[in-house]
């Protein structure tokens, strides 16, 4: 499924670098009752550090399990890591297109009104960039504190200066607790369900005890996401991103 490959996008290049510590929860979902995808995802932040833990539900996959660490001596590379088999392989984790920011005027910003999201008051706006045939939903708010800290975090849909100045001049500033977007007629929602400041241990992120292995092996999830999962291990973001794009047209034709 296409927003299968979305979401394993989303946390391969999800990096949380900040001083302080956070924790954040997200809840993912995607397509219709017949073929969805959901989930949660967890970050932890902490002294430079993240971590990532991934838990969906995919058709024709079951269950996966996925946690990765972005750290900040090495934060163009995100760790794959095997928690019972005491392994981890390496990921570039920069470079994809998505994840580039462009100039302000590129971004055609519309507001759309006032909303009670996830229990904040935002701002929903839906977002354009000239010469992109999909946009995406966004609501934004204030309401989180330290709200301009989380909107560093660097993702495909945050952490870009110009699309938080283009949303600012349109009075929708703030960080978003809901994202909708739409690829190629595949819906997927991303909402934010806690935010908070807490100290995190530095055990979750620590590579201490684990070995680098070849390829990704989680335990938990099957053979056919294993087979998968080595693949898109050691390749380039951008031979990654075209890996993406011929799996996603393969499965589209099913």
């Amino acid at each position: 499924m296409k927003q299968t490959f979305s979401f394993l996008a989303f946390i391969l290049a999800h990096t949380f670098l900040m001083a302080q510590g956070y924790y954040m929860e997200y809840k993912l979902s995607s397509g219709g009752p017949a073929n969805g995808v959901s989930g949660t995802l967890k970050t932890y932040a902490q002294d430079g550090n993240s971590r990532m833990e991934m838990n969906m539900n995919m058709p024709n996959m079951g269950a996966v399990k996925m946690t990765s660490l972005v750290l900040k001596s090495t934060p163009g590379t995100v760790y794959m890591v095997d928690e019972k088999n005491k392994s981890y392989s390496e990921l570039s984790g920069t470079g994809e297109e998505a994840w580039k920011d462009h100039p302000e005027n590129e971004y055609e910003i519309t507001l759309i009104g006032k909303e009670k999201v996830n229990g904040y008051n935002t701002t929903h706006v839906k977002i354009n960039r000239k010469g992109e045939k999909t946009g995406m939903e966004m609501w934004t708010t204030t309401d989180i504190e330290g709200y301009a800290e989380y909107s560093k975090i660097k993702t495909q849909y945050t952490g870009k200066d110009n699309l938080l100045k283009a949303l600012e001049a349109k009075g929708a500033k703030g960080f978003p607790v809901r994202i909708k977007t739409a690829e190629e007629n595949h819906p997927m929602q991303i909402d934010l369900v806690k935010a908070e400041k807490r100290s995190n241990p530095s055990a979750l992120f620590s590579l201490a005890g684990y070995t680098k292995s070849a390829g990704y092996h989680p335990s938990t999830i099957d053979n056919n996401a294993q087979e998968m999962l080595k693949k898109i291990q050691n390749m380039t973001p951008e031979e990654r991103e075209k890996w993406i794009q011929q799996m996603q047209d393969q499965y589209q034709q099913h």
